[in-house]
Order: structure tokens, then C-alpha cells, then sequence
């Protein structure tokens, strides 16, 4: 396979995907609740319905946009935050999730990150992460976060089953590390046919392994 072009994310893009700001109590936001979705994005670059990671199609009503939403009739994989109804989600904020296809990658990084979160979706679609970078004010615009997944390879194990192998790379890239923020990446995992996938992440307290079934279980 082709070297995977690594992702390069910049601090403020960051920064606008992950403020969340929300009030409690009985207000708009009392109901609110949080999915991971795929959400579609008509002919006016509006998204109007999305799938959840538990299949159920919802109508977003009404159809909303975002500056990061540029390609009409397409895609996007994100946070969705709503408020739901019978078969309709009322947006109340979405943010982008960076979409990771794996690929094999020759020199592999692994600068330690930290890892707050990882599962996979109920429909076995997407092995999601949930970390914080370091990150810090700089002047050097070439200092990016460069992140990928790199794939390992299929096993087969000595009960017969199979099991995708899959490593985080991560260059901190001269970016300061002087606090944390936190991101989300969603690896697809569609076009892999196994028992189990597995992901090795370097953390700053040294390299995690998580495995996790990719077939439902009775």
C-alpha cells in the first residue's frame, strides 16, 4: 500500500472543534444528548439527516450548516449534539471527528498522547479515540500535529479467529507542549473482515494495547 499522507492538525483547528459550552437545568439544553454520527449534507451543503453509530436515521430538523462543511451531497463523520424526537434530531451543536483510513506507514512515530477514551461504534463501523495533545502557543507555522493509523497487519490466531492490527502514529512536530486539549478520531473499519481489532497508542505512561470484538456478540 501507499504511505498514508499524514494529518497535519494545527492548534486552532483543534480549538474550534472541542468547545462545548451548554447550560443545565429546564432549559434548551436539559434534553441534550450526544452521539457519534455520519451526517449527510444535501445539495445546499445542509445536513439534513444523520445515522448513528447504532444505525437509526435521523432527520435533522431543520437542516443546519457549519463553516466546515464544504462539499455538497457528501459526508462528514462528527459529534452530534441534539435534542431527540420521534425520528428527528434538533441540532444543537456538531463537531468535525477526523476520519484516520489506515494504511501502512514506514517510519512509524509514536510521540505519547492521552488517551481519555477508545471504543467501537455498536455497528462495528469505526474504532473511535478520544485524546489530548499537547499543544502550545507558537510562532512557526510548520509546527502541526501529525497523526495517522497505520496498519499493522491481520493475525490469525490460535483459535482460528482473526484479528486487524492497528498502531496510532503521532508526531508532535516542534508543536509546544504546554497544556492539553482534547479531540476525536474515528478509524473505519468497513473494509476489514476479522473477529477483533486491536490498536497500540503510545501514552505518556508507555504503549497501551486495546482489542475489541468486531462481530456482534449473542
Amino acid at each position: 500500500m501507499k504511505p498514508l499522507p499524514f494529518l497535519a492538525v494545527a492548534f486552532l483547528a483543534l480549538l474550534s472543534c472541542t468547545q462545548d459550552v451548554y447550560e443545565k437545568g429546564e432549559g434548551t439544553y436539559s434534553r441534550m444528548q450526544a452521539e457519534m454520527v455520519l451526517a449527510h449534507a444535501n445539495s445546499d451543503k445542509q445536513i439534513d439527516y444523520v445515522v448513528t453509530d447504532e444505525d437509526e436515521r435521523l432527520v435533522t430538523a431543520p437542516p443546519f450548516t457549519t463553516s466546515w462543511i464544504t462539499t455538497a451531497d457528501s459526508t462528514y463523520r462528527g459529534i452530534l449534539y441534539y435534542n431527540k424526537g420521534e425520528k428527528l434530531a434538533e441540532a444543537i451543536s456538531f463537531n468535525r471527528v477526523t476520519v484516520l483510513s489506515p494504511r501502512q506507514i514506514k517510519d512509524i512515530k509514536t510521540d505519547p498522547v492521552k488517551i481519555e477514551t477508545c471504543w467501537v461504534s455498536t455497528n462495528k463501523t469505526y474504532l473511535n479515540l478520544g485524546v489530548r495533545l499537547m499543544v502550545g502557543n507558537t510562532t512557526d507555522t510548520k509546527a502541526k500535529h501529525l497523526v495517522a493509523a497505520h496498519l499493522v497487519g491481520k493475525q490469525t490466531n490460535s483459535d482460528g479467529t482473526k484479528t486487524i492490527h492497528l498502531q496510532f502514529y503521532h508526531d508532535q512536530n516542534d508543536v509546544p507542549s504546554y497544556y492539553s486539549l482534547r479531540t476525536y478520531f474515528s478509524i473505519p473499519l468497513s473494509d476489514f473482515t476479522a473477529d477483533s481489532v486491536s490498536i497500540s497508542i503510545n501514552t505518556h505512561e508507555g504503549m497501551t494495547k486495546y482489542v475489541f470484538p468486531m462481530v456482534a456478540t449473542q
